[in-house]
C-alpha cells in the first residue's frame, strides 16, 4: 500500500471517529478524489469501505454504552447557549481558520442581533479526536476601535458558558489568542441522542 493510500485510509478512519461525517460511506468516491492523485488500484476502495464500516460498527457498539452525557454533548449544549446569547457558534467549521470565518460570516448575515462568533475547524477536530483538546476561534463583529475590547468580552463570556457546562478552558485573555478546551475523551455521538 502506498503512502497516499495509507493516508486515505487514516483520513476515513478520522472522519468516522470525528462524528461529523454522517454520509461518509456515500461520499467515498468524492472524498477519495480529493485524497489520491491517481485512480485507486483494484480492490482498494472495497478494502477502504470495509475498514471504515468496521470502525463505524465498533463506534456504534461503544456509543451504545454512553449512558451519561459526554464532553462533546456538553460542548454542543454550550454552543447552543452561546447562540441564544447572540454569539454564532459552529462545530467543525471549514478546515482552517479562514474557512471557518467564511462559514460564520455567511451565516451571520441571517443571524439576528449577532454580536460575535466562536468555532473550531477541521484541523482542530483532528487534534480533538486524538485527545489533545480543542482550540476555539472567536471574535466580535463590532468593527473599528472597539473591536479588540468587544472580542475580549466575548472570549470571557465563552469561557464562562463553557465552565457552566462543565468544560475546562485555558486562555490568556487576549483577543489574539485562541481559547483552549482542555483535553477530553472524544465521544461525539452519531447513533444515539444526547441525554441532555
Amino acid at each position: 500500500m502506498t503512502s497516499d493510500q495509507q493516508y486515505a485510509l487514516a483520513a476515513f478512519e478520522h472522519w468516522a471517529r470525528s462524528g461529523y461525517a454522517p454520509d461518509l460511506l456515500d461520499e467515498v468516491d468524492e472524498r477519495l478524489a480529493d485524497l489520491l492523485p491517481d485512480e485507486p488500484p483494484p480492490g482498494f476502495v472495497q478494502a477502504l469501505v470495509a475498514h471504515t464500516q468496521q470502525v463505524l460498527d465498533e463506534l456504534r457498539d461503544a456509543e451504545a454504552t454512553w449512558t451519561e452525557a459526554t464532553a462533546n454533548d456538553h460542548l454542543s449544549e454550550a454552543f447552543a447557549e452561546l447562540e441564544d446569547r447572540g454569539i454564532l457558534a459552529l462545530e467543525n467549521a471549514g478546515f482552517t481558520t479562514s474557512e471557518g470565518w467564511d462559514d460564520c460570516n455567511e451565516l451571520a448575515a441571517d443571524f439576528p442581533d449577532v454580536r460575535g462568533a466562536c468555532f473550531f475547524h477541521g484541523q482542530d477536530v483532528e487534534r480533538g479526536v486524538r485527545g489533545e483538546g480543542l482550540f476555539l476561534v472567536f471574535g466580535a463583529y463590532l468593527e473599528g476601535a472597539g473591536h479588540d475590547e468587544a472580542s475580549v468580552a466575548i472570549g470571557r463570556e465563552i469561557c464562562e458558558v463553557l465552565a457552566a457546562h462543565g468544560l475546562s478552558t485555558t486562555w490568556n485573555g487576549s483577543a489574539d489568542a485562541r481559547i483552549q478546551l482542555d483535553p477530553f475523551p472524544w465521544r461525539n455521538r452519531q447513533f444515539t441522542e444526547s441525554p441532555l
